[in-house]
């Protein structure tokens, strides 16, 4: 049962995975203009990695029952350490500001006003948009989160399937 919801939840995760690597690539150019962009790029990069590593652990070692080296263990430990980092700080940044819906609406009207005319949309539009993606981002963390926990408990559970350097 509970290989069932891991199988679900790394399906679920598995757009986004390619999505975030789509935004990534993307905008990895405009990062070395503006390096400000390097730290989420990076987060980003780790959920993905994150993802598709956990998916090539479930794929071909649980489900296909193959040997796995023992850096895709290190890759899905350390990328889903950072992932979870992500997580935690959006779902806390996600139930503030559901909390606090002032805080959206103040966002919404700085968002508003510093894209001057060009964003063409009524603020009270915006504000919906905004607090849709607040909820998407809010149940995406929560399953990352899950997903993680369950990672770390199959990692040890299935830890004969990592095998040593030669």
């Amino acid at each position: 049962m509970k290989l069932t919801i891991y199988r679900i939840l790394t399906f679920l995760l598995l757009p986004i995975a390619v999505l975030f690597t789509i935004f990534v690539l993307l905008v990895l150019r405009a990062a070395f203009s503006n390096p400000a962009l390097f730290l989420p790029l990076f987060l980003l990069s780790c959920i993905a990695i994150y993802t598709f590593t956990s998916f090539n652990f479930l794929i071909q070692g649980i489900d296909g029952n193959k040997l796995l080296n023992r850096s895709a263990k290190d890759w899905i430990r350390v990328n889903a350490i950072v992932s979870m980092v992500w997580a935690l700080m959006i779902t806390g940044t996600c139930v503030a500001v559901l909390l606090q819906p002032a805080m959206l609406g103040e966002a919404v009207k700085q968002m508003k006003e510093n894209a001057g005319s060009d964003l063409k949309i009524s603020e009270a539009d915006f504000e919906k948009y905004m607090r849709v993606i607040v909820y998407f981002f809010s149940v995406y963390a929560l399953v990352l989160l899950v997903h993680i926990v369950m990672s770390f408990i199959y990692l040890k559970s299935y830890a004969y399937l990592f095998r040593k350097k030669e």
